[in-house]
């Protein structure tokens, strides 16, 4: 953790503005259906796992990604908030990498997509996790009161407002693949409201803790094999690409039909795709790319 605040000063109008001008897009996007964005049949992907607020990442995947001189290419983000990086009084400083992304949104609407993250639900409704004893929630609002003084709760609302547009899963109709942040557990599966992904708006019930379809797919850790065929089957999927299960070396195979890749440090990785081509799951981790080699090679 870093000991020191950041002596930048911020105009909170505009981040209150870039906020919810990236929400609108991310509500009005021409490729979103209910909860779902559907990318063209043509292009690439690149699809990431939970990020953190790992900076030095995040910059390199912009910068490889070079959305300018590639608009065939879509990026997918998720889980960027709750990072290791902290001030001596306990606050943290990840809406920095969240006001980052936004402002990419709206630079590049129908090339940026998020996801939404399990963390980003706790922020949402303040929920308490914890990372070495103290609240990450807590944290994150410390960072922006401190960076805001009195104005800190209207940007603390529009964050929350700009979470709550996040999209739930994305789909390549070409290929079958489908990304989302996490998969409900396997009894879940069993109950699983489906029928959450076609909404237009989200209920209240939607995001219950435990029972609420959004909580059980975001949270959901350690599904099976057999689970994963049940849920893939479902939603019509060949593969399925998620985060939130930490991967101390970048990824792991779970069964045939899953992927579960992070970005959140050294030995991360992200998964650059073609929008048109099939994979099986060996094929997949061929794609694999470590952060660690960006600026080594060129992707493709």
């Amino acid at each position: 953790m870093s000991g020191t605040a950041p002596t930048m000063s911020f105009d909170a109008d505009q981040v209150i503005e870039t906020f919810g001008a990236a929400g609108d897009e991310n509500k009005l996007s021409p490729l979103r259906r209910g909860q779902v964005i559907y990318l063209p049949e043509q292009g690439e992907v690149w699809m990431t796992g939970d990020i953190h607020d790992h900076r030095t990442n995040f910059r390199k995947l912009l910068q490889a990604a070079d959305l300018p001189n590639n608009p065939q290419r879509h990026l997918i983000l998720h889980e960027l908030i709750h990072g290791d990086h902290w001030d001596a009084s306990g606050a943290e400083d990840s809406w920095h990498i969240l006001y980052q992304a936004a402002e990419a949104k709206c630079s590049f609407p129908n090339q940026i997509h998020f996801l939404l993250a399990n963390h980003d639900l706790a922020q949402i409704h303040g929920e308490g996790i914890m990372k070495g004893g103290l609240s990450v929630c807590e944290a994150f609002n410390a960072g922006v009161k401190r960076d805001f003084g009195e104005r800190g709760t209207l940007v603390t609302v529009a964050i929350t407002e700009f979470l709550l547009t996040l999209p739930l899963a994305i789909r390549c109709p070409a290929n079958g693949l489908f990304f989302c942040h996490s998969l409900p557990t396997d009894e879940q599966i069993k109950t699983f409201d489906f029928t959450v992904f076609e909404r237009e708006n989200l209920r209240p019930e939607d995001y219950r803790r435990r029972t609420g379809p959004v909580y059980q797919l975001i949270w959901g850790r350690k599904t099976t094999p057999a689970g994963v065929e049940e849920f893939r089957h479902k939603v019509g999927a060949e593969l399925i690409v998620t985060g939130h299960q930490p991967q101390e070396m970048g990824y792991a195979i779970n069964g045939e039909h899953h992927l579960i890749i992070a970005s959140d440090h050294n030995q991360g990785v992200f998964l650059p795709l073609d929008l048109a081509e099939r994979y099986d799951m060996p094929q997949l981790v061929r794609r694999l790319r470590k952060f660690v080699a960006i600026g080594n090679h060129q992707y493709e």
